[in-house]
């Protein structure tokens, strides 16, 4: 079962939300978010709205760059063989095909290789040395991997092959002695950002390679390529990233790349804004199932291709293994789901550690992303072959660094490598257990029982005035958004729900809320209308990103629910009505709080019906929920009370009321009852009216 998450609505100081309204001259809103951001200063506002060329670093910066620089044009110059060791993910892909568009541009003699994911796993192995060094390579470029292949960097010299590492993912101790090792988090990098993905690395490259001068050329021709990488591989859009992935979304949406033009195309976003968004969950999927469940080779091909039609050929390819990618990824979602209902153990560790035979090893960082979002826990799968050989993927949560925790359980594995929320590794079977071990003792040392609840950082609370084209036009200042400058979460209160439209075969909704005289249309995705605990007439409270909608032209504003929960108001009016019954019993309610309560015909004939339905509410308050109406919402509690209490009064109900539990059993009747003989209604009305002419039941 997912848990239940904790709403956090931010604080911001007033003095600065009116400096920086005065100053940057935008509205309380965009205010608000620039606050939520860290940016409480004109000055710092100002640096993250600068989205141009000039916000970029000096790529020399990174250590050994120079290094890299003149090697690599060493090579150009002496027209020695250069292969691009790259990655089967996106970022490896993106990073190799600017790489090899470039060094081809400067009419350098370049092949590059792409490892096969299930067959050689991640970075660089001897084997693929190997076949390199039998192809006549001299230089050998690594992107978005390499870092930790020390041993394979060494055996690559032996061939007489030097290596230029290109990589962002975290250093160990000891750095492969090749020319150069160009990584923005190597201990000795002064460079002001740490964070670029590996193609943001790459491009630094491309970037001292092409001078300064060149800048905006590279910027024209690679920036796209670079937003797409650093998008998928879910990098904080901040500092420098956030530039590139500005500059590169600019030019993805009208691109001149054959590639990318026939993936938007097949992906169905051909007439629709490019956003981060569309990027990370349709556009990037296609392109990382290539490595997943085909050959990841196809989608460099699909990025370097200059021709449209067979740029297209390999974009409906790339289409269908995503496809098939999905099949998979659900049969292993389901399997793992039975080993956790199977454990007994489940629930009493703070970590998810699964493993399975044969299970796809493109999917399972898929399957492990999204178990860890279910249960929010950190979580390793692993998949063992025929030989005893298991390759795990792991995802983690935000007080746990997954790969500090391997570094102390390397003891047991093969080889391991990754970031604070993702990594991979490799282990025998015969060390799984104590692995295993090891690392659910290690979670549960360090993780304390508040780590574990998920939580929604609500930027500000708007009401339905404020859900408008210009509100989204507003924000969209801060642009791009993604993963360190998360798209705003709105708060919105006392929205009554007006109606509900099943979508997609009911797999998700569409709900029509109202706040006042103003209506606006909702999306709640993965959310069937059994799954959804509300009815017409009740009021939610909802968390909601705003976006436009284009189609056919026309712009709509879209409201996306994050999150939702009954409204504070109905919970606080619930608890008023227990009140209310309470008065009612000691003889205290009369005059106008006694005619607010008492009810009509139409009350007992709803709550008669109710539970002659098939439909039987255990609770007080699941019955007052479900006799909601859209004019006045759930039925008053102190109301429905009285209702039961006069139906069991005339024998109509058997009734047991113990706090909120509830059971009726419906009696048989012959004949009619008449309620204006219930003594309940007789003595409410006396207290109402202050009369002993008492009104009849309408």
């Amino acid at each position: 079962m997912m848990k239940q998450r904790i709403w956090e609505l931010r604080g911001q100081d007033d003095e600065a939300l009116a400096a920086l309204q005065q100053g940057l001259g935008v509205s309380d809103i965009v205010a608000r978010l620039l606050c939520n951001r860290g940016l409480t200063t004109v000055q710092k506002a100002r640096d993250f709205l600068n989205k141009s060329i000039d916000a970029l670093y000096d790529p020399m910066l990174i250590p050994d760059m120079d290094k890299a620089v003149d090697r690599i044009e060493q090579a150009i110059a002496g027209n020695e063989k250069i292969t691009i060791f790259g990655d089967y993910d996106v970022d490896g892909i993106t990073s190799t095909a600017v790489l090899y568009r470039y060094l081809t541009g400067r009419g350098a003699t370049v092949e590059y290789y792409i490892p096969n994911r299930c067959e050689e796993g991640y970075g660089i192995s001897f084997a693929a040395v190997e076949r390199i060094a039998q192809g006549g390579t001299t230089l050998m470029v690594t992107v978005d991997s390499g870092i930790t292949a020390v041993d394979e960097v060494n055996y690559a010299k032996t061939l007489g092959i030097d290596t230029v590492v290109t990589d962002h993912h975290e250093c160990q101790d000891t750095l492969p002695d090749a020319v150069a090792v160009v990584n923005p988090k190597r201990i000795d990098s002064s460079y002001p950002f740490k964070d670029l993905a590996g193609v943001g690395v790459v491009f630094k490259l491309v970037s001292a390679l092409s001078r300064r001068e060149n800048l905006q050329k590279a910027i024209e021709e690679f920036a796209g390529l670079v937003a797409f990488g650093t998008i998928a591989d879910v990098m904080p859009l901040t500092g420098e990233n956030r530039v590139l992935v500005a500059l590169g979304m600019a030019r993805i949406e009208h691109s001149r790349n054959p590639g990318l033009r026939a993936l938007v195309s097949r992906a169905g976003v051909e007439h629709k804004r490019i956003s981060a968004s569309t990027i990370g969950f349709t556009l990037a999927p296609r392109v990382n199932a290539a490595g997943r469940v085909g050959c990841a080779r196809r989608a460099v091909e699909l990025l370097l291709a200059k021709d449209a039609a067979e740029a297209d050929t390999i974009a409906v390819s790339l289409c269908e293994a995503n496809r098939v990618r999905q099949e998979e990824e659900d049969k292993i979602l389901r399997r793992a789901l039975k080993q956790i209902e199977e454990d007994s153990d489940f629930g009493k560790h703070k970590i998810i550690v699964l493993a399975g035979e044969n299970w796809h090893h493109g999917i399972i960082g898929i399957v492990s992303s999204r178990l860890s979002d279910r249960y929010y826990l950190p979580t390793i799968l692993i998949s063992f072959d025929e030989e005893g050989v298991g390759k795990g993927s792991c995802r983690s949560i935000a007080n746990f660094n997954i790969y500090e925790a391997l570094e102390q359980c390397s003891s047991h594995l093969e080889k391991f490598g990754g970031h604070a929320l993702a990594a991979g590794l490799t282990v025998r079977k015969e060390n799984y257990e104590a692995f295993r071990r090891e690392i659910l003792d290690m979670a549960d040392g360090a993780l304390q029982e508040s780590d574990l609840l998920p939580r929604l950082l609500i930027d500000c609370e708007i009401s339905a005035e404020d859900i408008s084209i210009g509100t989204v036009n507003d924000i969209r200042l801060l642009e791009p958004y993604g993963m360190g400058n998360p798209a705003p979460l709105f708060l919105c209160r006392g929205l009554t729900v007006a109606d509900i439209y099943p979508l997609s075969g009911d797999k998700h909704l569409r709900l029509t809320l109202r706040q006042g005289n103003l209506t606006f249309t909702a999306f709640l995705f993965g959310r069937s209308s059994s799954q959804f605990e509300f009815v017409r007439g009740e009021r939610i409270d909802i968390c909601c990103n705003i976006d436009l909608n284009t189609f056919r032209g026309v712009s709509n504003v879209q409201v996306v629910i994050k999150d939702y929960r009954e409204s504070e108001r109905q919970v606080a009016q619930r608890e008023q009505g227990i009140k209310r019954y309470e008065k009612l019993c000691r003889g205290e309610l009369a005059g106008a709080q006694a005619i607010a309560v008492l009810p009509n015909k139409t009350d007992f004939v709803a709550v008669y019906r109710l539970f002659s339905s098939e439909q039987l509410p255990e609770s007080l308050t699941a019955a007052s929920r479900l006799l909601a109406t859209p004019e006045h919402g759930p039925m008053e509690h102190c109301r429905l009370r009285i209702c039961l209490d006069v139906l069991e009064e005339m024998g109509i109900f058997d009734l047991k009321v113990e706090e909120d539990s509830l059971t009726v059993k419906v009696n048989k009747i012959e004949g009619k009852v008449n309620l204006n003989n219930s003594v309940i209604l007789k003595r409410l009305r006396e207290k109402a009216f202050h009369t002993k002419e008492k009104p009849r039941v309408p």
